[in-house]
C-alpha cells in the first residue's frame, strides 16, 4: 500500500515538477519555486515578484527596438 504523503510533501513535488512543465513561463516557474522554498510564498510576495519580472521584460522589449 502506498505511504500517504504529507502536505509538504506535496508542495515540494509540485513546485519541483512545475520547471518541467511546459504550459508555464519558466521565469515565473523559477519565482514560484524560489518563493516556496524561501518561505515567502504569500500573494504580496507573489505580486511583487510577477511585477518585477514584468517589468524587465518590458525593459528587454524597449531594447531591442
Amino acid at each position: 500500500m502506498d505511504e500517504i504523503q504529507s502536505g509538504k510533501e506535496l508542495c515540494d513535488q509540485f513546485f519541483g515538477a512545475l520547471r518541467n512543465r511546459d504550459a508555464i513561463d519558466r521565469k515565473v516557474a523559477i519565482l514560484l519555486m524560489n518563493l516556496y522554498s524561501e518561505g515567502k510564498l504569500t500573494k504580496d510576495y507573489i505580486l511583487q515578484e510577477l511585477e518585477t519580472l514584468r517589468a524587465e521584460k518590458e525593459d528587454e522589449a524597449e531594447n531591442q527596438t
